[in-house]
């Protein structure tokens, strides 16, 4: 993201990123493939002769969602698309479970709930409202611990056992139909 907010500072420069897969489109001996971190989004331009054979032949086997490091310098496509010419890529993590489609997203409301960490990935939205919530809850804290409040926890019923080797209270959960 601070390549694309200041590009002139970078242009043509050598600089390393990380981040996760994204989208990725093959143009024969080239690929490009957005990588998205905490701050942003960039694409990224792969050409079979820039990498060793190796790098790309793993990278062509790189799936959305895995997260990658890579070292080049920024460019600007002929589209105008701000991107980093790859020179060396690295897997820094294996994706276990694929991520939905990016043009669909998650539409199923009960899903994005109970898998919220794909939410986060899958929609800026999302994290924003968390991010703003968070920051939120902080400031009070804060605020009312200022004031002398003392902050007393609920206990919430979850599917995860607490206790080390304790018998779990079981429950169950009719709407989800699960038992917690």
């Amino acid at each position: 993201a601070d390549i694309k907010n200041d590009f002139d500072a970078y242009d043509g420069k050598t600089l390393q990123a990380a981040g996760r897969i994204m989208s990725k489109r093959g143009m024969g001996k080239a690929i490009f493939c957005d990588i998205q971190d905490d701050r942003g989004q960039i694409q990224l331009y792969v050409r079979k002769d820039a990498v060793t054979e190796q790098e790309f032949a793993d990278f062509r086997k790189y799936d959305i969602g895995d997260i990658i490091g890579v070292r080049g310098y920024a460019f600007k496509t002929k589209t105008g698309e701000i991107s980093i010419h790859v020179q060396q890529v690295t897997l820094l993590s294996k994706s276990l479970r694929p991520l939905p489609e990016k043009f669909h997203g998650m539409t199923n409301t009960e899903l994005r709930y109970r898998q919220r960490y794909v939410d986060l990935i899958m929609n800026p939205e999302s994290k924003r409202n968390f991010q703003i919530r968070s920051r939120f809850v902080a400031y009070l804290r804060r605020y009312l611990d200022g004031l002398g409040f003392m902050e007393v926890e609920t206990p919430v019923l979850s599917p995860i056992a607490g206790g080390a080797t304790a018998r779990p209270f079981i429950t169950h959960h009719n709407t989800l139909d699960i038992d917690m």
